[in-house]
């Protein structure tokens, strides 16, 4: 399994899996008076959404500057999150996804952190939330 990135910047440190939905199908039907069925007119697919999940981690020397550099990570992954960058999104089995767009990115639960031999880690599971626009 790879590490999802989007706009080759990984998403998350660990433990990484995505649900892609399904490409959106746009049509229009119309009936006609005294005719069964319907008139179906095809207009091409619309986009999908993408959730992906995974854990950051950090390690440092106290728990305190452990659990400030796994918030750092999150704060400059939900940067990315601006509605304007459209770059491809690689998912966790590799297979890549073109014209993203970043919605959203968040903890999923509180920062937790933890003895690690002689240091510190904090680890936080996270969210993404992508839309591919234009899905190939």
């Amino acid at each position: 399994m790879a590490i999802p990135t989007f706009n080759g910047q990984e998403l998350f440190s660990r433990g990484a899996a995505e649900t892609p939905g399904p490409v959106a199908v746009r049509i229009r039907t119309e009936t006609m008076p005294g005719v069964d069925g319907e008139f179906l007119q095809g207009h091409g697919t619309g986009g999908r959404e993408i959730r992906a999940s995974g854990w950051l981690e950090a390690t440092a020397a106290t728990p305190a500057a452990a659990a400030a550099a796994v918030k750092a990570l999150l704060r400059a992954r939900q940067g990315m999150a601006d509605g304007q960058t459209l770059a491809a999104y690689a998912g966790a089995d590799g297979h890549e996804y073109p014209h993203c767009v970043l919605v959203s990115y968040e903890a999923a639960a509180e920062v937790r952190t933890c003895a690690a031999g002689g240091a510190f880690a904090a680890a936080v599971p996270a969210e993404a939330v992508l839309r591919q626009v234009a899905p190939a």
